[in-house]
């Protein structure tokens, strides 16, 4: 009994052993050149970018017989402020943890407006396409989209949060 307890020891101590020789002397050159495998979970965050977002809606206001958006750097600089604060502080609305709303938020960065729009997206889109689809379901929130007297925005992404500030320049 006694041989084949060592005889099992020696297996596993080989075998639990051997990925550890690989990582050790000229081994660990030759694994630092391999790539790991991205491993992605249903629920993991995407990145979604500014500019997929604004080409998204460019197009919708396209269909509905508006000009494009210009993007504007105050507005950008809202939107973006409003969507760090939403991941920050886990929020998802219009308004920030401060207590502001967009006026506010708008004229924090210097931009004169005559008239204002605010979409947010918060967790679970996943994509640039989720979150300007969700948009596209809601009536207020495609309402702002297709607004053509809105003339400029500013695209805010933190996390799986975005923000699209829409105003008329005043």
């Amino acid at each position: 009994m006694y041989a084949k307890v060592r005889h099992v020891r020696r297996t596993c101590v080989a075998a639990c052993a051997a990925p550890l020789l690989l990582f050790t002397g000229a081994a660990a050159a030759s694994a630092a050149t391999m790539t790991t495998p991205v491993v992605t979970t249903p629920n993991a965050v995407q990145q979604v970018s500014a500019g997929e977002i604004l080409s998204l809606i460019n197009a919708e206001r396209e269909k509905a017989g508006c000009s494009a958006l210009t993007v504007n750097p105050q507005l950008t600089q809202a939107a973006q402020a409003h969507a760090d604060d939403m991941e920050k502080n886990n929020l998802t609305g219009h308004t920030g943890s401060d207590g502001s709303d967009v006026p506010a938020r708008i004229d924090r960065t210097g931009y004169r407006w005559r008239a204002y729009a605010e979409n947010v997206s918060g967790p679970g889109q996943g994509t640039a396409q989720a979150h300007v689809t969700g948009w596209l379901d809601s009536p207020g929130h495609k309402g702002n989209i297709d607004n053509c007297s809105l003339a400029d925005t500013g695209v805010g992404v933190a996390g799986d949060r975005v923000v699209q500030v829409f105003a008329t320049p005043g």
